[in-house]
């Protein structure tokens, strides 16, 4: 992607989340916006999955579902 196809974001977060934030982009040895960036495109890909009356969620490792999230 060059530098014309992006926006700068200024944005404030709770103490607790940047902190959050930090320790995945340390454990994925990645930045925080590519955090953020691969954040959005799995909230962009549950949404759709939502809008097609799918459900979204953690599957255990026999395809049990674990977790559905809600409110996505």
């Amino acid at each position: 992607m060059s530098q014309s196809n992006k926006v700068k974001l200024s944005l404030e977060l709770p103490l607790e989340i940047n902190m959050r934030l930090e320790e995945i982009a340390t454990e994925l040895h990645s930045s925080k916006s590519d955090v953020l960036r691969r954040s959005l495109a799995q909230m962009d890909a549950a949404h759709q999955a939502r809008k097609e009356n799918k459900i979204v969620g953690v599957l255990s490792a026999n395809q049990t579902l674990e977790k559905e999230f809600i409110g996505i």
